[in-house]
């Protein structure tokens, strides 16, 4: 199947295929019998349409988990894209030269064999400008044909987040809200809510577990299994309060601060600010 230096496509399954942004970011291709899905497309630092094209002739639909650069900046590739209305703010606030800078250059520094592949003038200069924005809120439902993708609102990485169940084959895609990556709360208020709306969209999948085969993240590996929906939920109920002395400091490359804690297949960053709201008392360090 055909790839490029930014991007690497696989088949995961005759209907199902994923494409990986820089060795980081799952954008996964979902086929129905009338049309393909998108979910996630990455930061969007090349054109990706002539690599679909390799997988589907099908129309497409593209549609992000959340707001975030590396899942949504590369929907101005695109006529249209579906978000949540709580993280659409989010998606045009982080569509600005800052953000688009200092994620080529922290791409640059972990693989600096991609530095003469970036077209950075094209894709500093590429905005919302062409792309219609259209919403998808809490139980909806895309019909491929013949394939039925479920739209579960999940807050907690952010406000908007969803993730999408197709509950016939068993598969969750998971965005950035369930993963072994590392999930960021330290991030203001505003952009990302508390721990307890996390644990209640944890809770929430947990109470849909038996149509739940494999989950399909935006980072690290995959398939993942409802476990990891059990693992997050103790990480902030059983772990995070009693064991938070011991975490490390951690610098993002936006130049914000937190912690790191692992617990079994969950890895958060948070703030002091976040906890302290979880916890109900200033941290401990």
């Amino acid at each position: 199947m055909k790839s490029t230096a930014l991007n690497i496509a696989t088949k995961i399954a005759d209907d199902l295929y994923e494409i990986t942004e820089t060795g980081s970011i799952h954008c996964y291709v979902i086929l129905g019998a009338d049309r393909a899905l998108v979910f996630d497309i990455g930061y969007g630092y090349e054109d990706i349409h002539d690599l679909i094209r390799e997988i589907t002739n099908l129309p497409i639909m593209l549609a992000v988990s959340h707001g975030d650069p590396d899942h949504a900046l590369g929907s101005r590739w695109f006529s249209d894209v579906w978000v949540h209305p709580l993280d659409c703010g989010k998606m045009l606030m982080n569509d600005n030269d800052h953000i688009k800078t200092a994620s080529i250059n922290y791409r640059v520094n972990k693989l600096p064999e991609l530095k003469d592949e970036f077209n950075i003038e094209a894709f500093i200069e590429r905005s919302f400008e062409d792309t219609k924005i259209h919403f998808l809120t809490d139980g909806d439902v895309i019909d491929l044909g013949g394939t039925k993708l479920e739209v579960i609102h999940t807050p907690g990485h952010s406000y908007g987040h969803i993730m999408l169940l197709d509950s016939q084959k068993g598969r969750l895609f998971s965005g950035d809200q369930l993963t072994r990556h590392n999930v960021w709360y330290f991030l203001s208020a505003d952009e990302q809510a508390p721990f307890a709306q996390s644990v209640s969209s944890m809770k929430k999948l947990l109470g849909r577990r038996d149509e739940i085969k494999e989950i399909y993240p935006a980072h690290n590996v995959y398939p993942l299994t409802v476990e990891a929906i059990t693992d997050q939920i103790e990480c902030f109920e059983k772990d995070l309060p009693l064991t938070y002395k011991d975490d490390a400091p951690f610098h993002s490359f936006i130049g914000s601060d937190g912690w790191q804690h692992f617990y079994k297949s969950t890895e958060i960053i948070y703030s002091d600010e976040r906890l302290a709201e979880w916890i109900g008392h200033t941290p401990e360090r």
